[in-house]
Order: C-alpha cells, then structure tokens, then sequence
C-alpha cells in the first residue's frame, strides 16, 4: 500500500520512482527501529531516497509516506535556495553592468520599524558583512540573521518566482524571515535597503522593495496540535495556524540540492544560472564542518554534526574525513528535516536522502517541548547509516 503513493508526485518525479523495487520498504524500513517509528502517523515520517545514475544522468527515488500537499514547517531548509538565489542574483547584476562579488561589504539599513540594520560583522577581514561569509554560516551553523539579510536582499517576489521559473517550486513558498518575533506578513513583504562597498565607495544600492503578489502556500493539514505558545508566552488553547508560514515540500527541497549537486542533469532552463566557482563554493560550503571555520573552531556548540543529522546527528564524535555530506537541516516546532547528498568517493558511493518527523508529543506548538533528542535525531541518524550500509554492501 506503502508504494502507490508514488502515484501522488508529480510528474517529473513520478518518473524516477516508477519501474523499480522500493528500497526504503524493502530493505531500509525493515530495521525495527525505524520501522515502528515510521509507521506511526503522530510522527509524520516522510522520506525520499534517490540513486543517482551518472550514465543516463538520471536519478531514481524511492519515496515513502511522501505527500507533497500535507504541510510540514520546513524551518531552516528555507535557507537553502535563498543562499544559492543570492549568488544567481550577482550573476544577472553582472550581466546588468553591476560588477558585485560575494566578497563585497553589504550593509542593510532599517527604513521600517520593525527592520534591523547589519553593519558589521567580526568574522570577515573588514569587519563588515559580505554575501559570503551569510551563505558559508547559513550551512555551517544554520544561522538565521545570516539567512535574514540574503532574504531582505532578494525579496520575495525574486525567490518564488525564480524557484517557479525552473521548476525548482511547485507548491512550495517562501514569505517570511526567521526568529523574527512580531512581525507580520505586511513586514515580511517589505525587504530592507541594502548598500555595497568596495573600497569604501558604494558600487550598488538596492532601494527598499515590497512584494507584489501575496505569497502564501496552499497546501492541506496546516491547522494543527491542541495548543500553542503566543508572543507573550501564554499557552493558547486552540490549534496553531502554519498556513501563512513557509511551506518547503520535500520533492522540491530534494530537487533544489540536486541541481547543485549534479546540474548537468537538467535542462538548462530548469539549472540555476551559476558559474562553475558557484557551484565549487557552495558544496564546499555545505559540506564543511564548523571545526573548518576559525570563528566556529573553538565554540563547544558547534561539533561536527551540529548540522548533520543524518549518520551522525545522535552523537558529537568527529565525522570521517572521507564522508562527505552536501545538505541543509531544519528545526522547528518539534519538525527535524534533513536533505542530503552523501558521498564516499574511495567507496564509490553517493545518494539523495531526504526526511522529515515530527517530535511533539503534547501537540502544543513553541513550548519548547519536543523530543528531538529522544526519537527525532536518533531516528534520523540510524536512517542515514542504514542507507549508508546498504550503499557499502551493494558496491561490494
């Protein structure tokens, strides 16, 4: 019964998942752990494997519980396309006579009320924020201020449509900046004023700018729990509303890290529009390890798999240098998702992975009260390893 939900994907991923056996239940969900976790529906379990086949250039997916219209909050994997949106918004200024690099100063004024300014940041050599340095803490620490400023940068109206233009979005929204608290959906229609400097002349000004559609996602299920947390900390006895909040569906977030990883699997106008030191800087970035990052290195908080959940999420032990994972993760309201490439090139693997479960026992929304340690990491670090074995004793 589990297999004919793939008659629900969409087309294009339809045709990878047809035509083959399931490996996530034939073989991956027959471990018992995760099994039983999988198959209760309090914990919300979606799941999508993906072989790569590097000479047809195709992928074939396995999915598992995968309904792309049943809300989810995707919470930090939002991250991903607004870093790689920003470096494809420096290619077309450039192809505008705007020569910006992702090494320029960028300082965001506060015209608004409820805006914060960014002027300076000590982790960089001129002590100022740059493009960057925001995408290489957004993959290295999952930073939301940093994921906030590439967010003002680009608006909305500039995120979904160049999603949708590629097919990258098919029911999926982006309107809204992160552990932002009291802000509306009017605010986050308005993006800030934002300069850069290069030796210590502005070289382009992006005036403020407002959405010119209302971005809301219409997908099903996104009333839920008994009970939420309000802005004043008092408990509210009723369901919690996600319907004007980001919606990220897994068939979209797994294809947006696939036209990283292998974009020469796409038509040309379904890619991103990135050079090739694009794509080098960006799988660099989020495959390294906060220990990589001299301001990170000497932070107790920020272990290996602080934002490596899958293999490795249950523990704080150092990751093997020859595994190397290409991902983003997400947490939030008792959500934990995970996307990611995974690859050992002395072994010869390399696998899609993406998931997400929800942890939140009591159904009561932004108390702080989720089992993320208990059931959520450890469920998706044992996924990863058992599709990491499995990849180990097929290439054997």
């Amino acid at each position: 019964m589990r297999d004919l939900i793939l008659l629900l994907l969409p087309v294009m991923f339809l045709a990878s998942c047809t035509s083959h056996k399931n490996v996530l239940t034939s073989h991956i969900l027959k471990d018992e752990f995760l099994k039983k976790i999988a198959d209760d529906p309090e914990h919300e379990v979606q799941i999508i494997y993906t072989k790569v086949d590097h000479k047809n250039k195709k992928f074939v997916s396995s999915a598992y519980n995968t309904y792309p219209q049943k809300y989810f909050y995707p919470a930090s994997t939002v991250k991903l396309p607004v870093a790689v949106l920003a470096l494809q918004k420096l290619n077309q200024l450039k192809k505008e006579k705007v020569e910006i690099s992702r090494d320029d100063d960028m300082l965001t004024a506060a015209l608004r009320p409820n805006q914060l300014p960014a002027f300076t940041d000590t982790t960089t050599a001129s002590k100022k924020p740059n493009i960057g340095r925001y995408i290489e803490k957004i993959f290295a620490v999952s930073d939301n201020d940093a994921y906030n400023r590439l967010y003002e940068f680009l608006g909305q109206d500039y995120i979904n449509q160049s999603m949708l233009d590629i097919g990258a979005f098919t029911n999926s929204v982006i309107n809204h900046r992160l552990e932002r608290i009291g802000l509306t959906p009017e605010d986050n229609r308005y993006t800030n004023n934002i300069r850069f400097f290069r030796d210590k002349k502005v070289i382009y000004d992006k005036p403020e700018q407002y959405a010119t559609r209302e971005w809301k996602h219409q997908v099903k299920d996104a009333i839920k729990g008994i009970g939420y947390i309000n802005a004043n900390d008092s408990l509210i006895s009723d369901p919690f509303d996600f319907s004007g909040k980001n919606f990220y569906s897994l068939q979209d977030l797994e294809g947006t890290l696939q036209r990283i990883i292998f974009p020469e699997f796409f038509p040309t106008d379904q890619r991103f529009d990135l050079t090739e030191d694009d794509y080098g800087f960006l799988k660099k970035s989020m495959s390294a390890l906060p220990r990589e990052y001299p301001f990170y290195s000497n932070n107790p908080v920020y272990y290996d798999s602080y934002v490596k959940f899958f293999m490795f999420g249950d523990k704080k032990a150092t990751i093997p240098e020859d595994i190397k994972i290409y991902n983003k993760v997400g947490t939030a309201y008792g959500y934990l998702i995970d996307c990611a490439y995974i690859e050992n090139k002395a072994k010869g693997i390399g696998f899609f992975l993406t998931a997400v479960i929800s942890v939140n026992r009591n159904k009561i929304y932004n108390d702080g009260r989720y089992e993320y340690e208990q059931i959520g990491l450890p469920f998706l670090a044992r996924l990863g390893r058992v599709a990491y074995e499995m990849e180990l004793k097929n290439n054997k």
